[in-house]
């Protein structure tokens, strides 16, 4: 009986994570409502040491965003008011994305895993991690899948485009806050989705969310390089960087994982004025085929039905992919 008591006791016990400190919650608290100011002047009263470094609190301020107010709900007022700070995303009732372009069943279980790893610069007698994703890109049949925080190479989206002419789909995940560089670059049909952090929510309803940090691109559901390499002229240049690539059983959780990652995501806000395109870029596109600057992933994807035909003629190793439901 006493045993029963106490278990009744510890169900309703609030779990709290190990990492959690509630000085840091009122740290955080005292950052959002009065400045970088009243944050430093909160540890200095409490004596605790910085736990933020200046970049985090610089990301914190720029991407702080009030809550929303709501005239007509003042009981939402008092509970929004009355509830703990959190990491947790809130629920949303919004349908979750489907991927509309389809998605290969591909069977890896019990296939052996095969890893080899890239760097940048790269070894002697190596190719560099640029060469080997551009020629995964062009060896690609069915699908690419990306996951990337930033995404302005233009080399590696020339490639992309090419492939989606040639009938493959593309599903790109960029970080939030990243966007507008990727569509500074890209022509306006290219259908992109965004993906953000974790969100963190203040007892004042002000909220902030991390990025996206996973690096990756699946391809047609058997090749994955993964790494610290962004798709960027710095990476490209005078960064320092490592790639895995992967292939066999362990490929499936990459393929799980970015499904998940694009269970979360959302359709940027494109700008009204429309995005800007570079010219050289758009003329290389042109000259592969006249109409690829109009086409859209969908209607890429129409056109890969009609060249199915012809490309198994050539490759009938991988049947086609149903769409997801």
């Amino acid at each position: 009986l006493c045993w029963r008591k106490q278990s009744q006791q510890k169900d309703t016990v609030v779990y709290i994570q190990p990492h959690y400190k509630e000085t840091y919650r009122l740290a955080i608290y005292a950052l959002l409502c009065g400045g970088k100011e009243a944050y430093e002047d909160f540890l200095q009263a409490e004596q605790i040491n910085h736990f933020l470094s200046e970049e985090e609190i610089l990301f914190i301020l720029e991407h702080a965003e009030a809550p929303e107010v709501e005239d007509d709900s003042e009981e939402k007022k008092v509970t929004d008011e009355l509830s703990p700070s959190t990491y947790f995303p809130t629920e949303s009732d919004e349908e979750v994305p489907d991927l509309d372009l389809g998605w290969p069943e591909v069977m890896l279980e019990g296939t052996d895993t095969s890893i080899s790893l890239l760097f940048h610069p790269p070894r002697q007698n190596t190719p560099t991690i640029k060469e080997v994703i551009r020629k995964q890109i062009q060896e690609a049949r069915q699908i690419i899948a990306i996951a990337m925080d930033v995404f302005t190479d233009i080399d590696i989206f020339k490639e992309i485009i090419s492939a989606t002419v040639r009938g493959v789909v593309v599903y790109i995940l960029l970080d939030d806050s990243h966007i507008k560089s990727f569509l500074t670059m890209s022509h306006r049909n290219l259908r992109v989705r965004t993906v953000q952090g974790q969100q963190y929510q203040c007892q004042s309803g002000m909220k902030f969310h991390g990025g996206l940090e996973q690096k990756f691109i699946l391809v047609d559901c058997r090749t994955v390089l993964y790494g610290t390499y962004s798709y960027s002229w710095s990476f490209e240049k005078i960064n320092l960087s490592m790639v895995l690539v992967v292939t066999g059983q362990l490929v499936c959780s990459y393929d799980e994982e970015f499904r998940r990652l694009y269970a979360r995501s959302t359709v940027p806000a494109i700008p009204s004025k429309g995005t800007l395109s570079i010219p050289y870029l758009r003329d290389a596109v042109t000259l592969q085929s006249p109409n690829s600057s109009q086409l859209s992933l969908n209607h890429v994807h129409m056109r890969s039905r009609v060249m199915h035909g012809m490309r198994s003629a050539q490759d009938d190793r991988r049947p086609p992919f149903p769409l997801m439901k």
